[in-house]
């Protein structure tokens, strides 16, 4: 079908037809029926292991200790690694990839934010982390039936159900609630009859819509599971991390990271202080011009 320039769905048309150039049409019409798309092939396998590497590094420095991918025991079940965004330049890329950004953009628009950037970096043992939807962060149930958040997870090794891959519940993102006490469970004898692991190489991203019920399952092997999490929201949403307020000195470069500077909060309308509304609606609606003075 072609997608004229509709005055009912101005923004709508562009996102689709940035879907549509990406190859993404697919990936869209599995988000819209399952709540959740693997997109294969997001990074490349030198993006796996720098960014993989990088975490690992990151980590160790955290915890004081040497951590070892293949063969791991030591560090047990899960634990997150937040604020990745400013540690390394090369976190940049995976938050604007041109593969996932897309379909960011069609669940929660143009003026969508990140919430959060981090790893979750898991050892063996423990019990995994339980079914929830991420809508739940202070919302009430009934959820909006379109997305309030969204959460991209790269794989950066590869994911099997015995080396603690993400669990979904596909078609979860319409019951527009928490799962029970009942639902949360995804291994052992009280497994939820619906779950199912997401089983993909490293490499894939997986998308999905922020009330869809996911988890992960523990890990059985030794060695490690490394993920990182781009956490999308509204903008009227407030982020997990405070990007806008600590962003350091020559980290954005110029118009190439344009979209980047709003998606951690340049365009952002409120937190006015005596100037009030009206002149931080004006340099929204000043579009780049507000942005590169972040940069300039």
């Amino acid at each position: 079908m072609h997608i004229g320039d509709w005055s009912a769905t101005p923004d709508l048309v562009d996102i689709f037809r940035e879907i549509r150039a990406a190859g993404l049409e697919s990936n869209l019409a599995e988000l819209e029926a399952f709540g959740f798309t693997v997109i294969e092939k997001a990074l490349t396998p030198d993006e796996v292991v720098a960014l993989r590497d990088r975490i690992i590094e990151i980590s160790e420095q955290r915890k004081g200790v040497t951590l070892d991918l293949e063969n791991e025991t030591s560090h047990q079940e899960l634990e997150f690694i937040p604020y990745l965004l400013f540690k390394d330049p090369m976190f940049k890329a995976p938050v604007v990839n041109p593969k996932v950004l897309p379909l960011v953009d069609y669940l929660l628009g143009k003026h969508a934010i990140l919430s959060s950037l981090g790893s979750h970096l898991k050892g063996p043992g423990g019990q995994g982390l339980l079914l929830h939807s991420d809508t739940g962060n202070g919302a009430p149930d009934p959820f909006t039936p379109y997305a309030q958040v969204c959460n991209c997870n790269y794989a950066l090794t590869d994911y099997t159900e015995e080396r603690g891959a993400l669990a979904m519940v596909p078609g979860s993102h319409r019951h527009a609630r928490q799962p029970t006490k009942h639902e949360v469970w995804l291994d052992g004898n009280r497994r939820y009859e619906h779950v199912i692991p997401i089983e993909v190489p490293a490499g894939s991203a997986i998308l999905w819509h922020g009330n869809t019920w996911h988890g992960s399952f523990p890990r059985k092997v030794p060695g490690l599971r490394v993920n990182l999490s781009c956490y999308y929201c509204r903008e009227y949403l407030q982020p997990q991390e405070n990007y806008r307020d600590h962003v350091p000195e020559g980290f954005l470069n110029g118009e190439s990271d344009a979209r980047l500077a709003r998606l951690i909060g340049a365009d952002l309308i409120h937190g006015w202080t005596d100037e009030g509304p009206l002149k931080m609606y004006a340099r929204r609606r000043e579009g780049a011009g507000s942005v590169r003075s972040w940069y300039s």
